[in-house]
């Protein structure tokens, strides 16, 4: 089969870069990049959807819930709020789709952090449109990066590692996190997710110079735009409130635990609320003229089948969703090899999945975890603080996505934190065995996890179940990249 030919020859040029030296590892490195960015870009301008990619002078809005934003840079443009004009009414059925209804205007449900950040700065320096395809391909590759960054910058000083191995692991984080499945459907969904994940990891990335740095000033800095970056976040998914307490804390900790000065710590206090009173205020005000509610920003009021208002989550919700993101097996055909598989018995979502065990099982390296922790406190290692609020996080991640809903950008949202947790876990042990037989093994294993976990990624990636315009575009471009990986 030709995808796990291709598999192969990623695996050959990882084995290959063992013999490079260091300069000549860089390359590598970056030419592995390269093609993580040539895959992405692949996805999404080439391959599922037909939908445009490049900007517009015209405002092209689709079914479902495409480039929706555009509309709210319109109305912020003649200086309103809602976005019900006559266009939207005319095509009312198709265009309102999970938009919020108040005192008989339409507003955009979705938060503001992506207007204000992308779509309305883009709009008016260019007076083009950006496009939601466009914008989640560039954000999924800004995520790889950092993902990638954070898992570098905490293994850095591991010099007991094969280069190959360094490089399957970017593969890995670009194969098998979920990220393509984001890009082949690039609607304001995925938009939302993204943004708020590349500003959390962003906030992870500064807080590993935190804890590294010396210098009060820089501290000071870090401090700023962490919190900055997590209100941000809170703009695009408002559940992300759930991290500012745990970044919060933990940056009081640190801070106490090196100066133990009274002043230094309200100097902290007052520098991270800074960002969350100013955002904080922005955010209350814009639903307030909204909804009359600081608290409110659309969820009971969203145009869907939902019925938001009166929905109480039970205990029953998270337990199917636990069971189902987690375990649920992937079908088999002819097609594609593997498939994925509805879910079902959920509130919300119930879109064909298949259980992040069988797609990522490098995540059964978390089994290690409290032995992991454990060890890099002894050794007095500045990532044990990183790691336990990245670790914190994604708990809270998997509590969100398990009780709202089994679908793939929520899975996303918890599973990117595992990979880079696991995968941090795995080099650790590769680096710190001694015994030549178990470090001989925990490569092997970790080369026959990315074979299979690439390969069944990519299969689901190109299963029929994945997305909905198959029927469309099922004699262009992907029904010719089916048959050319699995035929």
């Amino acid at each position: 089969m030709l995808l796990l030919f291709i598999i192969i020859i990623l695996l050959f040029f990882s084995l290959v870069t063992n013999h490079f030296n260091e300069k000549h590892n860089h390359l590598a490195v970056c030419f592995s990049i390269l093609i993580v960015l040539l895959f992405y870009f692949s996805l999404s301008k080439i391959l599922f959807n037909a939908n445009p990619f490049i900007s517009n002078k015209e405002n092209i809005i689709f079914s479902p819930c495409g480039n929706y934003y555009n509309l709210l840079v319109d109305s912020f443009c003649n200086g309103r709020l809602d976005i019900f004009d006559d266009r939207i009414i005319t095509n009312y059925k198709l265009f309102l789709l999970d938009t919020s209804s108040y005192n008989d205007k339409i507003y955009l449900y979705f938060g503001i952090t992506p207007i204000l950040l992308f779509y309305l700065p883009f709009n008016l320096i260019t007076n083009l449109y950006l496009t939601d395809r466009f914008t989640t391909f560039i954000l999924s590759f800004l995520s790889f990066l950092l993902s990638f960054f954070l898992v570098y910058k905490t293994t850095k000083k591991y010099k007991d590692i094969p280069s190959y191995i360094k490089i399957l692991s970017i593969f890995m984080l670009g194969f098998c996190n979920l990220l393509p499945f984001l890009i082949i459907r690039s609607f304001i969904y995925q938009v939302a997710v993204l943004t708020a994940n590349i500003l959390l990891l962003s906030s992870f990335c500064l807080l590993s110079y935190f804890t590294e740095s010396t210098n009060t000033k820089h501290k000071n800095i870090f401090i700023f735009f962490i919190s900055l970056f997590l209100c941000l976040a809170v703009g695009a998914r408002p559940h992300y409130i759930l991290f500012i307490p745990i970044f919060f804390f933990f940056i009081i900790y640190l801070n106490y635990k090196e100066n133990g000065n009274t002043k230094s710590i309200f100097k902290t206090i007052l520098i991270f609320f800074i960002p969350c009173i100013v955002y904080g205020t922005l955010l209350a005000l814009y639903n307030y003229l909204r909804f009359d509610s600081i608290f409110e920003f659309g969820w009971k009021y969203q145009l869907n089948n939902h019925n938001q208002m009166h929905y109480i989550p039970k205990i029953k919700d998270f337990i199917i969703g636990l069971k189902n993101n987690f375990l649920l097996l992937p079908n088999m055909n002819e097609y594609t090899f593997f498939s994925l598989t509805k879910a079902s018995g959920h509130r919300i979502g119930n879109e064909y999945i298949t259980g992040v065990l069988w797609t990522c099982p490098i995540i059964t390296m978390l089994v290690f975890l409290p032995n992991f922790l454990r060890k890099i406190y002894k050794e007095n290692n500045k990532n044990f603080y990183l790691l336990l609020v990245l670790i914190l996080t994604t708990i809270i991640s998997i509590f969100v996505a398990c009780f709202y809903g089994m679908i793939i950008r929520y899975i996303f949202e918890f599973l990117s934190l595992m990979i880079i947790i696991s995968i941090i876990i795995f080099l650790f042990y590769i680096n710190e065995t001694k015994d030549k037989t178990l470090k001989n093994f925990l490569i092997y294993l970790f080369v026959l996890i990315f074979i299979y976990s690439t390969f069944i990624n990519i299969s689901l990636l190109f299963c029929k179940e994945n997305f909905w315009n198959f029927e469309i575009l099922a004699n262009t471009n992907y029904t010719k990249i089916v048959n050319f990986l699995f035929r």
